[in-house]
């Protein structure tokens, strides 16, 4: 009853937005709209997860129905207001990638957390990327007006972005499952390892496929790069402790310090970048998702603030989830998914298909090798994040891929959880209860 009440409320809001004049009250009815944004994804995530579905996939769904293309109730004007939150979101999700990354419980399973990751990341990336560099940008909508080095940029990105996982979703279907053992460890510790390690070659990524599109391929632009993961590093080290420091001197309001250290470090990366740009005339750009990582890893592990750290996150991490899925689900342009809608699949297939071969390989010596492959199936926050950032750094083809990336990590999402608990449930080396 108090469900149905609440979602009569939600209704009423939805059509109030829909009448406010948003021409006289912008600001206030974006900050309505991030309220309903809230309200609605917490019940439409409820929901679904009455039916065993995935919350995160109600997040999306609410935002599509909000979105331009359907209710319209968050438009091109209220979704640039509201921009700040994905910013935001997004620099936290690096953060929390980073926190999970707990050396102790990783120590044990080392070698075939190692072995794994190794296979799938090279087999996994080179097989995606060498399809859409090869064959795959030809069923793209805007192919016709892409050089060599687009189509190059695209198939780099993409292959860097199979590699991602999805750590809050291991860790709650792990939760859900009550599993213990060797393999939902393995599974967690690979997951989280990849997700860290597709930051790391994101950030290299975007910077060489911007050599690429630009033509700056010399032994200058190299040192860049080399400068800019170092530097990234180093600057996450840097926030890491500060961060350590503070939480033991003031440990109150932790998760708001978050909040407020993401939404910073992007927007003094960002600017750090174009000031040097202008001024000098130097392509230098620190990736906040690199420093946030960093300083997540550090906080966790060299200190003795992390568990503080950790509760912190969980604290947040709600809001922070169903306001950057609602909006990236509210960006993904239903129109051009039309004429994506080949790529899309493709991307998933040959991703499927060499998650698969590269962890039947790697576990081969494993009893439970038939059951790795269906557990890495699943993508979410860190892999939206990183295609948002396409648009944001090419933006004459950086929708078309955000467009082909959010639709198959939607395909991924809905159907890796529920892979993922029938790996647990059927894997010899778990013990689950019920």
């Amino acid at each position: 009853m108090k469900r149905v009440f609440v979602g009569a409320i939600l209704v009423a809001l939805i059509v109030l937005l829909d009448r406010l004049p948003a021409d006289d009250f912008p600001t206030a009815k974006a900050t309505l709209i991030a309220g309903v944004i809230l309200l609605g994804g917490h019940i439409a995530g409820h929901l679904l997860s009455r039916v065993g579905l995935p919350r995160i996939t109600g997040y999306l769904g609410l935002g599509i129905l909000l979105g331009p293309q359907s209710l319209a109730v968050i438009d091109n004007d209220t979704a640039s207001l509201l921009g700040f939150l994905q910013e935001l979101a997004v620099a936290f999700i690096a953060l929390a990638a980073g926190a999970e990354l707990r050396l102790e419980q990783l120590r044990e399973r080392m070698r075939d957390i190692l072995r794994l990751t190794l296979y799938m990341t090279t087999l996994v990336s080179l097989s995606v990327f060498g399809f859409f560099y090869f064959i795959g940008t030809d069923f793209l909508p805007v192919a016709d007006g892409l050089g060599a080095a687009e189509k190059a940029s695209i198939a780099v990105l993409l292959g860097i972005l199979a590699v991602a996982r999805s750590p809050s979703s291991a860790i709650a279907v792990i939760r859900e499952c009550r599993a213990r053992g060797q393999f939902p460890e393995t599974v967690l510790g690979v997951t989280v390892a990849l997700d860290v390690f597709s930051i790391v070659l994101f950030a290299i990524g975007l910077s060489v496929c911007q050599a690429l599109v630009s033509s700056v391929t010399d032994l200058s632009f190299m040192v860049t790069v080399g400068g800019e993961l170092v530097g990234g590093i180093l600057a996450g080290v840097l926030l890491g402790a500060a961060l350590a420091f503070y939480i033991g001197k003031a440990p109150g309001n932790v998760a708001l310090l978050l909040l407020g250290t993401a939404l910073v470090v992007t927007h003094v990366a960002h600017g750090m970048a174009d000031y040097v740009r202008a001024t000098h005339d130097l392509p230098v750009h620190l990736e906040p998702l690199l420093i946030c990582v960093t300083a997540g890893f550090t906080v966790r592990n060299l200190s003795n603030r992390g568990d503080r750290f950790a509760e912190a996150i969980d604290a947040v991490s709600l809001p922070v989830f169903v306001l950057f899925f609602c909006l990236a689900g509210a960006s993904l342009d239903l129109q051009s998914l039309q004429t994506t809608w080949a790529a899309a699949l493709l991307y998933i297939v040959i991703r499927s298909g060499s998650l698969f071969g590269s962890c039947w390989l790697a576990a081969r010596h494993d009893p439970d090798r038939s059951w790795y492959g269906i557990s890495f199936l699943t993508q979410a926050g860190v892999s939206l994040g990183l295609a948002l950032e396409v648009v944001r750094r090419f933006p004459e083809w950086g929708t078309a891929f955000a467009t082909i990336a959010v639709a198959a990590i939607s395909i991924n999402q809905l159907i890796g959880p529920i892979a993922m608990k029938m790996a647990l449930l059927r894997a010899g080396g778990s013990q689950t209860r019920s």
